[in-house]
């Protein structure tokens, strides 16, 4: 079982991942009761190919892309900060995020951008917010299991799109 806050914050890494233009979760998502966990989002080549990007490792070059996982980084805590503003019994710890934080950073930096994660935290709100329904799902399935393979994320969010 995952505690709430391990599981809304993968929940929000997690559905942030499926929405992206660039990634795919590579890993099961693996959430325990202290409040950490981990996820494992990786570059898809199908959907850069879709995207008319590069499909290999240099995508992460591409400032749309590296922008992507940035977003999915500070997804995170985003989904911690909605999660709590829901009512829902969570402590919002940035220093929870510190680890995605420095990665997201050396992202922006990989390609040439700002390191400054400000943007990305309230992008990955405003995605999130429009996506509450699935990051709930997401999470109460995490808080009654301590793992949850890619397959069945999409499956979560397709159930909550379909209203079962």
């Amino acid at each position: 079982m995952a505690g709430t806050e391990s599981a809304f914050h993968l929940a929000g890494h997690a559905v942030a991942t499926s929405f992206s233009r660039y990634h795919v979760l590579a890993a099961p998502l693996k959430a325990d009761s202290y409040g950490t966990g981990e996820i494992t989002a990786a570059l898809s080549r199908r959907k850069l190919r879709a995207s008319q990007k590069v499909a290999e490792a240099s995508a992460r070059t591409d400032p749309e892309v590296a922008g992507g996982i940035a977003l999915i980084l500070c997804a995170g805590l985003a989904s911690e900060q909605l999660a709590a503003a829901q009512g829902f019994d969570v402590s919002v710890e940035p220093a929870r995020s510190a680890g995605d934080f420095e990665v997201a950073r050396d992202e922006l930096r990989l390609a040439g951008l700002s390191d400054d994660i400000t943007p990305y935290v309230a992008a990955a709100e405003k995605l999130l917010g429009q996506r509450w329904a699935y990051v709930e799902s997401v999470a109460k399935r995490l808080m009654l299991v301590s793992e949850l393979h890619h397959s069945e994320v999409d499956t979560i969010i397709k159930e909550t799109e379909m209203g079962i």
